[in-house]
């Protein structure tokens, strides 16, 4: 049983150095997205998507340490912004991803971090 928790603590602090970096790439695309596109704003947008799935998937591993001793993040708010998400990009709807992920992804991470910050 201790070394499952071990391995969670190891993910959060692997989390919490991965999101300073992908926090404000996040930020920088939705800038770019917001402003001026670059030709290469889509691929540098789906690099951080990939980024924010291995987020998703080391919070899912660890929710129950990240949520103890109260829930910090609602999992039902986060399915349904990475619903609207998948349904920007199936539009292909990049103002509307922008806004998603400045509302809502972005702020999700924030807490992810802290909360990673203060349990690893």
């Amino acid at each position: 049983m201790d070394t499952i928790r071990e391995q969670k603590l190891e993910a959060l602090k692997t989390a919490e150095e991965y999101l300073g970096k992908l926090i404000p790439a996040m930020e920088e695309v939705i800038s770019e997205i917001k402003g001026d596109m670059k030709e290469d704003t889509v691929d540098y947008l789906l690099q951080i998507i990939d980024g924010f799935n291995f987020m998703i998937e080391t919070y899912n591993v660890t929710r129950d340490i990240v949520n103890d001793p109260e829930p910090l993040i609602n999992d039902d708010q986060l399915e349904i912004t990475v619903g609207k998400l998948s349904d920007g990009f199936s539009k292909k709807d990049y103002p509307a991803i922008a806004d998603e992920l400045a509302t809502n992804i972005v702020p999700f991470l924030k807490v992810f971090k802290e909360a990673a910050s203060q349990i690893a």
